[in-house]
């Protein structure tokens, strides 16, 4: 096809520009605009500046002057557009990175909510019928009720399962109230040896994941979800996703929402198995999660908990261990944290 000639491009961003400042003139979409004075003389100020390079016959130059006009005008316009997590926009945000991919909104519990029972009933001690029946694996770890090594979390006598159930607790009580979490829904694969790939239950196609070619772009070309430390997550990857995000409503002329992305929370993944995903609970992959292992006092143990092991309980699966340990079984899936 033909490049178009630079004056049919000059021509075609004035007559949008000359749109563009009729729209500002308008009394109601002012008001909408709701321009600063010092916008409004340097929009004002772009256009003068281009006609009388247009003028003078320097038509590149003010080609790039009606391009930063409309540019400057459409941020302005968007100016606190709603962008929250409830928004069309951060859908179609969060659409754009994760390519493909439906996304889970799960509400993380209140902190009165975590009672003993809330425990029983979402890791139950033994497999239940009606779980096996719609194709959920859970059950609580068989270590979960074994005593805690007090070199890990303290001197006091507890269980393991004492201490995920005080790590979760703690972590629900970090979120907000009104905090939204949007989690990956994508398919945990069955553990092969380390080559398997998220997106199908076998683990065979590369193609499935849409975080595979940013996982490469920050570990190398044979990189998966697998065998990554939380901290090489955590410190190098989250911070790409969240950049791509970004990027995404920078490109929609937004402005940016207030969030986060993190591991999934651990009891944000039981949840999600549980009530959502139960073919996630199936494979005998785990994942790493945020949730941190804390000692007794409070106190970063060093360690994560690791869900999601059809072998150890699948949805009701909790183990733990050192943030920078390395496992070719362990994968990972991603949370958006934002507020309502």
């Amino acid at each position: 096809m033909p490049e178009r000639p630079l004056a049919s491009i000059l021509d075609r961003l004035r007559k949008k520009s000359v749109k563009l400042e009729a729209a500002e003139k308008a009394k109601p979409a002012r008001a909408e605009l709701q321009l600063t004075p010092e916008e409004d003389i340097r929009l004002k100020g772009y256009l003068v500046k281009a006609k009388e390079l247009e003028q003078s016959g320097n038509q590149s130059a003010a080609l790039k002057l009606y391009a930063l006009y409309k540019q400057e005008f459409l941020i302005v316009k968007n100016k606190g557009k709603e962008t929250s997590a409830t928004s069309p926009e951060f859908a179609e945000a969060l659409a754009e990175v994760f390519k493909g991919e439906e996304l889970d909104r799960v509400a993380m519990p209140k902190p009165e909510e975590l009672t003993d029972e809330y425990f029983a009933k979402m890791y139950p001690a033994t497999q239940r019928e009606t779980d096996t029946a719609r194709g959920l694996v859970s059950y609580r770890s068989n270590w979960w009720n074994q005593s805690a090594n007090k070199d890990v979390v303290g001197p006091a006598e507890e269980t393991w399962g004492q201490a995920y159930e005080r790590s979760m607790r703690a972590e629900a009580e970090r979120f907000a109230e009104d905090s939204i979490i949007i989690t990956e829904s994508i398919q945990k694969p069955k553990y092969k040896d380390g080559s398997q790939q998220y997106g199908t239950k076998e683990g065979d196609d590369a193609g499935t994941d849409p975080l595979l070619p940013l996982i490469k772009e920050v570990f190398g070309e044979n990189a998966n979800r697998f065998n990554l430390s939380w901290d090489d997550i955590t410190e190098k990857l989250l911070p790409k996703v969240k950049e791509k995000i970004q990027d995404e409503f920078a490109g929609k002329h937004l402005s940016v929402q207030n969030f986060e992305v993190i591991l999934t929370p651990a009891i944000i993944s039981n949840r999600q198995m549980t009530d959502l995903r139960p073919e996630n609970s199936q494979t005998n992959t785990s994942e790493w999660t945020s949730t941190i292992m804390l000692k007794q006092d409070g106190t970063d143990s060093g360690n994560r908990l690791v869900v999601g092991s059809s072998e150890n309980g699948g949805a009701g699966c909790v183990n733990y261990d050192h943030r920078g340990s390395r496992w070719d079984g362990r994968g990972f899936r991603l949370s958006v944290v934002s507020d309502k």
